[in-house]
């Protein structure tokens, strides 16, 4: 069995209604998902949990996901923040490493290897044959993983230069060290949602909060505070639905990228 953790809804929409789920008893207001057909079957899809955002969050959820299903792999997946020029909405960033970077942003320095977690490399293989099959446009390098909002254009270029980073999130490093410490396998696979030079609405923070999007309600307060902020939200919400088709192709080509033969010789 394979688990799927990922924060918001959203980012999960495509995959949960590509198949045929049903909704688990979860702790928290975390959301946990699991398919008819179970990973090492035919149509093998994975258990889905979702978070919220945060590295907090994701850490607890990665956690409880271990104990409750004892998968043999997890994948971490969902959106994340371009810290590179050419990366685009809806383009997957495959991490060849996940690094922590604790803090507020006038805390940040740059990091050593010591700080730094790799992936699985039988996973690592199979997400690469999958994006290759599947035909979207990747990138593969570090994903950095914050545990303060800010997306703003100038923290996502400093990111990516000083860290070398491909992309930013709030989750995956969280995520990455339960799995080591569980001794599961993992890998982490994102999708762009905004580009490196977008200035994301502060609206957009959600650390802490749980896998649901916000009601219209607090949109139409925000935006009577800050009318100007109105073609970035739209932009962003072309850009989410982007980001969530690339993941539901990828998530389905992945599953068949790893055979339930590799996932029995990483556990042999």
């Amino acid at each position: 069995m394979i688990v799927a953790l990922g924060s918001l809804y959203r980012e999960a929409d495509g995959i949960l209604r590509s198949g045929d789920y049903t909704e688990v008893d979860a702790p928290e207001d975390f959301l946990a998902y699991r398919p008819f057909f179970i990973s090492g079957s035919a149509g093998a899809l994975p258990v889905v949990v979702l978070s919220g955002s945060g590295s907090e969050r994701a850490t607890r959820a990665a956690k409880w996901a271990i104990e409750k299903f004892a998968p043999d792999a997890i994948i971490a997946f969902g959106f994340c923040s371009a810290t590179r020029d050419l990366e685009r909405s809806g383009d997957i960033v495959i991490a060849a490493r996940v690094v922590g970077l604790p803090g507020a942003p006038f805390e940040w320095s740059i990091v050593d290897d010591a700080d730094s977690l790799g992936p699985d490399r039988s996973l690592l293989l199979a997400a690469r044959t999958a994006v290759e099959i599947s035909g979207l446009d990747y990138h593969h390098g570090t994903i950095v993983t914050i545990s303060k909002f800010t997306t703003t254009a100038g923290a996502k270029q400093w990111l990516g230069e000083a860290i070398n980073s491909n992309a930013v999130d709030t989750e995956a490093h969280g995520i990455a060290t339960v799995a080591n410490d569980a001794r599961v396998p993992w890998t982490v696979v994102k999708s762009v949602l905004d580009d490196r030079d977008f200035n994301v609405p502060t609206i957009a923070n959600r650390i802490g909060s749980g896998p649901y999007e916000r009601g219209i309600s607090a949109y139409i307060k925000h935006l009577s505070k800050a009318p100007r902020d109105l073609p970035a939200l739209v932009k962003l919400n072309r850009s989410s639905t982007a980001a969530s088709t690339a993941l539901r192709i990828f998530m389905t080509a992945f599953m068949d990228a790893v055979t339930p033969m590799s996932i029995g010789e990483r556990n042999s």
